[in-house]
């Protein structure tokens, strides 16, 4: 008897501690992209601040950090909206260009550390047109990332 009660009170905690799997919704989708665009809109100006001059070491330095900490808002944006499922085809296909666009962000701000690594390594600006050029990388998918959002809440 006592084994069968302890069975019922691990399977009725076992079906409570699982962590929630996500919403199968349109609308969950749309309230994740919300949410984490709302958020992330203050990183990027946090960001936008920092690489706008990269002349000195000090600024590299501050440039960089703000890379690492614009990385993790945009991997943690990208995690939200990855488990959730979409109902129909449009949304679908948008959430998929949207994912698209994160990783290219993420692959842009990955260069961008890379080219002002080289600049604070060698001491001078040999690094800077890399992270020029990736600039431009992030912007081209920034610009995706926005289209995908206006497919979305279309």
């Amino acid at each position: 008897m006592r084994k069968v009660a302890l069975c019922g009170v691990m399977l009725f905690a076992s079906l409570f501690m699982v962590a929630p799997a996500a919403q199968a919704s349109d609308q969950s989708i749309r309230d994740v992209v919300s949410t984490q665009a709302q958020r992330q809109a203050k990183e990027d100006a946090r960001f936008i601040k920092a690489a706008r001059k990269l002349s000195t070491r000090a600024q590299k330095k501050k440039a960089k950090s703000a890379a690492g900490r614009q990385g993790a808002s945009v991997k943690l944006w990208r995690d939200a909206l990855a488990v959730e499922q979409p109902e129909t085809e449009p949304v679908a296909s948008a959430k998929k260009k949207l994912l698209d666009a994160l990783d290219l962000y993420t692959t842009g701000l990955r260069r961008f550390q890379q080219g002002l690594n080289m600049a604070l390594r060698n001491g001078g600006n040999s690094g800077i047109t890399k992270a020029k050029r990736a600039i431009k990388n992030m912007n081209l998918a920034s610009k995706r990332a926005e289209q995908a959002a206006k497919l979305l809440f279309s």
